[in-house]
């Protein structure tokens, strides 16, 4: 009973909107991602875990849902784009848009990673 109130209270804790708790995200982010074998930072899975969630995104709808700065999308997006985690598409209804999406890479990272990153959360609202 214990460990199914701990998996669903992990599970809220990590699609909390990024407005109103976003210190609290961050740490868990940090502790999550501390023991995977990729060297992302806590915003790089944050967009990894939104992407996963709601599929394919411009760029900007994930800059204002996780309130990231424009310049600093770009960094995140190239990074991600480096470790072959996202593709960018162009959108075909403007061609200045790009739509972003998991590469089958991230969703095996993410599905390998998936027990480590809920016990590490877990841990910390134990």
């Amino acid at each position: 009973m214990r460990s199914d109130i701990l998996t669903n209270v992990s599970k809220d804790l990590l699609s909390i909107s990024p407005l109103i708790f976003r210190l609290i995200r961050r740490r868990l982010t940090h502790t999550a991602i501390t023991n995977l074998d990729v060297n992302i930072t806590p915003l790089h899975f944050e967009v990894l875990r939104l992407l996963e969630d709601e599929g394919t995104l411009h760029v900007s709808e994930i800059g204002a849902r996780l309130q990231i700065a424009k310049a600093q999308m770009t960094k995140i997006i190239d990074k991600l784009a480096v470790l072959n985690f996202v593709e960018r598409t162009i959108d075909t209804t403007d061609r200045r848009i790009f739509n972003i999406t998991l590469t089958d890479q991230a969703r095996t990272t993410l599905k390998e990673n998936k027990a480590k990153i809920e016990c590490a959360v877990q841990e910390i609202i134990a």
